[in-house]
């Protein structure tokens, strides 16, 4: 191609540029801003491209935006009955502000949608979803409130992703919902959900069905009657970080056939069952650096092969369970998890712990389970929910007969149910329930069938949340009457 042919082709891409921008600024120029009527469907229909549209107060019927714009309510309600959303957004571009939205099948509904924003309304009482997009993409769903729908029936959702990948969620409520507070289901990608408070509903955020490197973040999933946080069915590379699921009924965080997740810097506490459970095939999860506390269980695994360190596993009654075996710690320095029920000291230091110093691990592995130990158990993190302060037997020192009056001083964080004391050489004969006495609680042991001899005294106490102390607190000696000689006295009985 010649100089001229190239200098007639800059010249006309230039004028293309040119006219391109001269429509972008006329329709930019011309968007305009119209109050509408009481027939706000009409004024919808008769606004342009980019226009605003404002809404004043009032009960208005179902609307459907079909281009792009900005409908704003001040004091507006939208409600329907029937199928019907209330409002229905069936374009991209478009912004939805200010409204109450209720009674509907669907609130808002976003139906092949890219581009939106939804925000700052509130959206309650509908039959299904408050908030719903459907094969729609980076969109920004902020600052609603999403909460009491799907109540009867099957239970719904406060906000509710299906095939809608990209967008961001955060600053929402979703609250008091028939059954989810957010969901997404099936194959939505690469959302971002961050600083939504979820509760009593029965999952905070559910994710079923093949849902893939999503951001959970700062989200509250507390107070639910199922789950704080749920995955189910081949959800995986998601990350959830620096969430709450404190005090849901069952577990804090569960996952059925999910693998490759990230569960990081999260508070998971005081939930019905379990802090985290992982169920069915799912491998090659990553729980990393969480405060896992005040559970029946702390953790239960199914499958095997998932890295946990640098988590906190504190108060729980029992820490773990788990079926197969996982990697407790990653490779020297970096450590294991900390654990409240740990007695080890820290004397030496490195890899093998046989170099003298410590280094904030214990010198001894932390047993895990049967299948599985930390190899760096992390060292300050001791507690006990219930602690003998002090005990006493009186006498230390009896003759086969006598009674022995048991007591001990007692701390419990969650109250104590229980309290008894035993003999473990003595089998059923040495046992003695102990009830409360004032500030302590006491028993009476009865040493008539005992033999004599020498045996350590075991005080046993639970508490409310089933979690068992057994410890040593002394010894007795118990010997023969003075005077008397078994043998003699059966061998004068059967002469």
């Amino acid at each position: 191609m010649s100089i001229s042919a190239y200098l007639r082709a800059w010249a006309c891409l230039a004028v293309l540029i040119a006219a391109c921008s001269s429509i972008l600024a006329v329709q930019t120029a011309c968007a305009a801003t119209v109050t509408a009527g009481p027939d706000v469907q009409s004024s919808i229909d008769a606004a342009s491209p980019g226009d605003t549209v404002l809404v004043g107060p009032g009960s208005f019927g179902p609307l459907t935006i079909r281009k792009s714009m900005t409908l704003i309510g001040n004091g507006s309600l939208v409600r329907t009955s029937g199928t019907n959303a209330c409002i229905s957004v069936e374009a991209s571009g478009v912004t939805v502000s200010g409204f109450q939205v209720r009674d509907g099948l669907y609130g808002i509904r976003l139906n092949n949608a890219t581009g939106c924003t939804i925000e700052n309304n509130t959206v309650i009482g509908c039959k299904q979803p408050g908030i719903a997009l459907l094969f729609s993409d980076n969109n920004v769903i902020r600052n609603n409130n999403a909460s009491f729908n799907g109540l009867g029936g099957e239970g719904w959702y406060g906000i509710y992703l299906s095939n809608s990948n990209g967008n961001l969620i955060e600053d929402n409520v979703a609250n008091n919902n028939g059954a989810y507070g957010i969901n997404l289901f099936p194959s939505c990608n690469n959302n971002t959900i961050r600083r939504n408070v979820l509760q009593r509903n029965m999952y905070g955020l559910y994710m079923f069905t093949s849902c893939a490197y999503n951001r959970i973040l700062e989200n509250d999933m507390s107070y639910n009657t199922a789950s704080g946080l749920d995955l189910r069915f081949n959800c995986h590379h998601n990350i959830m970080k620096n969430n709450s699921m404190v005090g849901n009924v069952v577990a804090g965080v569960s996952y059925l056939d999910c693998g490759q997740n990230t569960l990081s810097e999260n508070v998971i506490r005081g939930n019905g069952r379990f802090g985290i459970q992982i169920l069915g095939q799912g491998s090659e999860n990553a729980i990393i650096g969480n405060n896992i506390s005040a559970s029946p269980t702390g953790i239960y695994l199914e499958p095997g092969n998932n890295l946990i360190y640098k988590n906190r596993f504190i108060d729980n009654v029992k820490q773990v369970q788990e079926k197969e075996r996982n990697r407790w710690n990653a490779p020297y320095p970096e450590g294991g998890n900390a654990w409240s029920d740990y007695a080890g000291e820290d004397q030496l230091s490195g890899p093998d712990q046989d170099v003298p110093g410590p280094d904030g691990f214990g010198d001894v592995a932390y047993q895990v389970s049967p299948l599985s130990e930390d190899r760096y158990p992390v060292m300050g993190a001791r507690f006990q929910p219930i602690v003998v302060k002090k005990s006493s037997i009186e006498p230390s020192r009896a003759t086969v007969g006598e009674n022995v009056i048991i007591k001990a001083w007692l701390d419990a964080t969650y109250g104590i149910t229980q309290v008894s004391a035993k003999l473990p050489q003595a089998s059923a004969t040495g046992y003695a329930t102990m009830n409360p006495e004032g500030d302590h609680y006491q028993g009476r042991l009865v040493t008539a069938l005992l033999e004599p001899g020498e045996y350590q005294v075991m005080v046993r106490a639970r508490d409310g949340r089933g979690y068992e102390l057994e410890e040593n607190i002394g010894r007795i000696e118990i010997v023969a009457r003075t005077g008397r000689n078994f043998d003699s006295a059966m061998s004068k009985i059967k002469g």
